[in-house]
């Protein structure tokens, strides 16, 4: 079988492989064509067999908060308390509910530009005052512009920072000196800051992860930590993540809302969750192996390409950040490359008001399906 006639019978119940024609290479929503850990579908597939699929006890819950403490403490050094620790659909929905229960209308939310779309749509639609504090380009880096921070941090009307880390879509991984820089910042104006991780077991050696409630512990009171299984296990139809407050006022602060009201979760997605960051690593260990071998053969292409495309490479997640501004694509790249390529990105704007030119790609598949992306784009251009 060719690869074309795979891709086009490569039609999944999933919106990435859903919402073009079957001609078209989806390399856009953050899903990864490489299947999920045999642990977790071991787990559902017993659950479903025993067609116990009642509603979920507490005991379930309480397993799903202690797996992810004890995953913070084991993988990243971080004493997490579950009983701090909330359930939660998805990330979006928590960072939502935490701006309307921590910030007042028309106060101020940082935003760190280019940035995952739904950070700008949830700060604007909930009546608050969008605060873009863009990612200076360095060379071969992205890298904080700590004096605008500083000095957004200040207007009397800013209180709440959105730190995405590992960073959606430059791919940084921050590091110890650069959060250490932020906690002071956010500490010295009274910033409180929600921290989305959910790409925390996405990150190439030699890079780490630092979650942000490790800084101090004087600071991780005013941190809000979010992440999920999803991004790192392929599981994100399932819906399911982790809000943990660093203090009991903050967490009853966001209770506001009832239970009712922030909706609650499938036993089958906490399980789900809970096996992967119990029994899943060595299934992880493997699919980062075949992603760092994706982003070189994607970062070799880049070095290699004579029309312009740029772009530098990522410490972590799957996902680049891809500069057309050189190129004749300049103007729409996602339009172009749709139109002309039959692969869809995600549009460069959707991420902030510079991301006019670019375009980010998702290369969490298998490799032939992307040296087949790639070599659309370099017929496109030649």
């Amino acid at each position: 079988m060719s690869i074309e006639d795979e891709i086009r019978g490569k039609r999944t119940s999933s919106t990435k492989w859903r919402k073009y024609s079957q001609d078209v290479i989806p390399a856009w929503i953050a899903d990864m064509d490489l299947g999920i850990a045999p642990v977790i579908a071991a787990e559902l597939t017993q659950r479903i067999e025993s067609g116990d699929l009642g509603y979920p006890c507490a005991d379930i819950e309480t397993n799903f908060l202690d797996a992810f403490a004890d995953r913070y403490i084991g993988k990243f050094n971080t004493a997490l308390d579950p009983r701090l620790g909330l359930v939660s659909t998805d990330v979006v929905q928590s960072i939502v509910i935490s701006i309307l229960t921590l910030t007042n209308p028309n106060e101020g939310v940082i935003v760190q530009t280019p940035i995952y779309p739904p950070f700008l749509q949830s700060v604007v639609d909930t009546g608050r005052r969008l605060r873009e504090n863009p990612l200076l380009q360095t060379e071969g880096s992205w890298e904080m512009n700590f004096a605008e921070l500083e000095t957004l941090a200040r207007e009397p009307d800013t209180t709440l920072l959105l730190l995405c880390s590992p960073h959606n879509p430059t791919g940084r991984v921050f590091t110890q000196t650069e959060l250490v820089k932020v906690a002071e910042i956010c500490s010295r104006n009274n910033v409180l800051v929600v921290a989305d991780e959910i790409h925390c077991d996405i990150v190439f050696e030699p890079n780490y992860h630092i979650p942000f409630a490790s800084i101090s512990p004087e600071f991780a009171s005013n941190v809000i930590t979010m992440t999920s299984a999803t991004k790192s296990f392929n599981i994100a139809g399932l819906r399911c993540s982790v809000v943990h407050f660093g203090s009991q006022d903050l967490k009853s602060r966001y209770e506001f809302y009832d239970s009712h009201v922030r909706g609650s979760i499938s036993s089958l997605a906490m399980l789900a969750a809970t096996a992967a960051w119990q029994k899943g690593d060595s299934w992880l260990k493997s699919t980062l192996s075949t992603l760092q071998s994706n982003r070189d053969l994607l970062t070799q292409f880049i070095n290699n390409n004579h029309f312009g495309l740029k772009y530098n490479q990522p410490q972590g997640t799957y996902l680049a950040w891809l500069d057309f501004r050189d190129t004749r694509a300049s103007e729409s790249p996602q339009e172009l490359l749709l139109n002309e390529a039959r692969i869809a990105l995600s549009p460069g704007p959707d991420f902030g008001k510079s991301g006019k030119g670019w375009a980010r790609l998702n290369f969490a598949t298998r490799p032939e399906i992307l040296e087949e992306i790639l070599r659309r784009i370099d017929a496109t251009f030649s």
